[in-house]
């Protein structure tokens, strides 16, 4: 499937992001853009693909989806210095970007120092916490928020680690939804992030929902067929023990 309905009218999507649909609103969150820059700084030898990727990956959504509104779940950016040179114009491609189709709002995440240079340039509306968008609450969830109906997070960068048919062990990014605790954890959108292995995991690093018992978490694989629910973390440990 494309998109699971979980929730009065919010969709997780194969295309990384959370659709709600009632108000145009699609969400998403760690973009991680200048992560290229930082490898580089660090010896390695990365190609610089990660823009031209992204940009298809947000041409997509604003094609199928057309919304009127797209909010950053927190860290558009890498490094948590100054903008340097190639992150800055970078950042600035996708924020003109969605600026021109949509409207562009960004929900401060721990990687997003100094980035008020850019959104006071381009207008954009930038919350430093959390923004309140009917009975759902967004941050990227390196800060605790108490109250909410509806809460979406960023910042687990949440993958599943399974075998592929040659036996190597691979990770795949996922969405994770508690429909008690009514917590929406994203995708990571960067195409680089690996991500965190929820199986082997037993906590939560995000500030919001780390007192939350990890195992009954659903969780939806993005896979290149569409999304897959795997059921919760718990399943998941008690099927397949050897991915402890």
């Amino acid at each position: 499937m494309q998109k699971i309905e979980i929730s009065d009218g919010i969709y997780i999507t194969s295309d990384r992001c959370v659709w709600y649909a009632s108000k145009d609103v699609i969400i998403l969150a760690d973009l991680h853009l200048g992560l290229e820059a930082s490898l580089r700084d660090e010896g390695y030898s990365v190609p610089r693909i990660q823009k031209d990727r992204i940009l298809e990956r947000l041409s997509t959504i604003m094609d199928k989806y057309q919304p009127t509104t797209v909010v950053v779940d927190g860290d558009l950016k890498h490094s948590f210095g100054k903008n340097r040179g190639e992150e800055f114009y970078d950042l600035l491609d996708i924020v003109d970007f969605i600026n021109e189709q949509s409207e562009l709002v960004i929900v401060r995440g721990n990687h997003d120092n100094f980035l008020k240079s850019i959104t006071e340039k381009r207008g954009v509306v930038f919350y430093e916490e959390y923004m309140i968008l009917d009975d759902i609450t967004i941050t990227h969830g390196h800060k605790r928020v108490e109250d909410h109906d509806i809460l979406i997070i960023g910042h687990e960068h949440p993958s599943l680690k399974i075998r592929d048919e040659m036996g190597s062990l691979v990770k795949i990014p996922c969405f994770l939804y508690n429909e008690n605790e009514k917590v929406i954890v994203l995708s990571a959108f960067s195409p680089f992030s690996e991500g965190r292995d929820v199986i082997s995991a037993r906590n939560f690093i995000s500030k919001s929902i780390e007192h939350m018992d990890m195992s009954e978490f659903y969780v939806y694989a993005v896979t290149d067929t569409g999304l897959m629910n795997f059921q919760t973390i718990k399943d998941i440990r008690d099927v397949y023990p050897s991915l402890l």
